[in-house]
């Protein structure tokens, strides 16, 4: 399977190209051994190319994508850059290991990956994971949701990509709340505090793209999602303001995000999953975010929108 040609220009391009096929054990405390499961997986779920010829339409490039940057910035462990290893006591690590080595498992039970072991962290941790074969039971949820995507792509069907993006995002939400509980639940140290804040505000904020079916695919991603999170650990107040403007407002929101009380953030989230009812609104996701963290002059048209759509029977 080809992969778009835009793909020789990132980063990403060079774990892609040399991560060694998986055989025998999948080691997902490897950083390339994860991104090897994304490889495969994306390159076993186009039949009759419904995700394009190169496969540029599949809605799993977000998550090769994710992985890259918490690889490159730092956000996996300390070691990481030199070793490949990633931390089990990483935050952004275990966050990931749900959105990887859940799919995976669901990926096996689906027919599209091989059944290989899945090998137990190289050290206890303060996160539950996969051991001896058992997935923790808080994720089993997680494995039935990932399955339901995996059972629905690996057949040729339709070639409108939202009932895969929206299978997608119904299993990414149910891991993504297993990891709120967890990171919730622990002491942040050695982690930075601002950038553990961090990590709960994107968690709140990946929500927001959730509800409503945010696009995932390689084009949408080299477009609008590489540029707008912190290339660096948040470790004091400083390190925002030196963010490159675009960064820097994004990263604010979900710094705002995070500290949102509970009850505020609930029904500003209810009232958002409301106004992405329809596939009109969904359309016009990139605008109608903006709007939402953003009230500026130059979107005013934006926010009546949202009120239009908010009132709609």
């Amino acid at each position: 399977m080809g992969h778009p040609e835009e793909l020789a220009a990132l980063d990403l391009h060079g774990v892609w190209t040399t991560a060694a096929e998986l055989t025998g054990t999948f080691d997902p405390f490897r950083f390339e051994q994860r991104m090897a499961a994304y490889r495969l997986m994306i390159n076993n779920t186009n039949p009759d190319d419904r995700f394009g010829a190169d496969n540029r339409r599949n809605p799993l490039w977000s998550l090769m994508f994710q992985h890259q940057w918490q690889y490159r910035t730092g956000r996996l462990g300390a070691s990481t850059r030199q070793d490949g290893r990633i931390d089990p006591d990483s935050p952004w690590g275990y966050g990931n290991y749900t959105l990887c080595v859940i799919p995976w498992l669901a990926a096996v039970v689906a027919g599209v990956a091989p059944a290989l072991p899945v090998a137990d962290p190289p050290t206890r941790s303060r996160f539950r994971y996969v051991a001896g074969g058992a997935v923790p039971e808080e994720l089993a949820g997680a494995v039935t949701d990932w399955r339901a995507y995996f059972t629905l792509v690996s057949n040729p069907g339709p070639t409108d990509p939202e009932p895969a993006l929206l299978a997608l995002w119904k299993a990414h939400k149910t891991c993504l709340d297993v990891v709120v509980d967890a990171i919730t639940a622990v002491d942040a140290a050695p982690w930075p505090e601002l950038e553990m804040t961090f990590l709960r505000g994107w968690c709140r904020m990946v929500d927001y793209l959730w509800a409503a079916a945010w696009p995932t695919d390689f084009e949408f991603m080299t477009a609008h999602g590489l540029d707008v999170l912190p290339e660096s650990l948040l470790t004091a107040p400083e390190d925002v303001r030196a963010l490159p403007p675009k960064v820097r407002r994004n990263v604010d929101n979900v710094l705002k995000l995070a500290v949102t009380p509970n009850w505020r953030y609930h029904i500003n989230l209810m009232l958002w999953k409301r106004i992405m009812r329809t596939r009109e609104a969904r359309d016009q996701v990139l605008p109608l975010l903006g709007a939402v963290f953003e009230s500026r002059p130059d979107n005013a048209a934006e926010r009546r929108k949202l009120i239009g759509y908010l009132l709609r029977p």
